[in-house]
């Protein structure tokens, strides 16, 4: 019987891309995102995009190893060098989704991560998800998980209770 051969050390490295915005459901996604990397052994892409006009175009250029530093410090926050997972950090201007998408084209990801809402949907009161979440799911090419907050802290009204 023939076998195929196998090339040692040309495995494809496998990562999973995350999206950081700082807020609460950026961190919940990041630490999603660490629990299926170090189940399968892939690499972890964290990204930060931001968007700017003509006025800030210099300030947040000037900000980009602050911003650096900020996902180094949301990653320590995790348990993601205790366990071994490998996390890259990405600072990119312009709009998230789009950031998302090319830095997962870039690394190879077979996986986005994202927090049900962040910065901006924060604003969208009684917003389930938020809207780079919106465009990350219509504009994707590959697949993107949702992490949600807790069930407890989802629910937004009170169960509908029949009488």
């Amino acid at each position: 019987m023939r076998s195929t051969p196998t090339l040692r050390g040309m495995d494809r490295a496998r990562w999973i891309v995350v999206g950081m915005d700082f807020s609460d459901g950026a961190q919940r996604a990041l630490e999603h995102a660490i629990r299926l990397a170090r189940s399968s052994g892939a690499r972890v892409a964290v990204v930060h995009a931001y968007e700017d006009t003509a006025e800030t175009t210099r300030a947040m250029e000037d900000r980009a190893p602050l911003l650096t530093t900020q996902l180094q410090d949301a990653v320590a926050g995790t348990n993601a060098s205790r366990h071994g997972v490998h996390v890259e950090h990405f600072v990119r201007r312009g709009a998230p989704w789009e950031k998302l998408q090319n830095v997962a084209v870039e690394v190879g990801a077979d996986l986005i991560v994202v927090g049900a809402t962040g910065q901006r949907g924060v604003a969208a009161v009684g917003a389930v998800l938020g809207s780079v979440v919106f465009r990350v799911i219509a504009s994707s090419t590959r697949s993107v998980l949702i992490s949600r907050p807790p069930f407890d802290r989802a629910r937004s009204v009170e169960p509908y209770e029949s009488t």
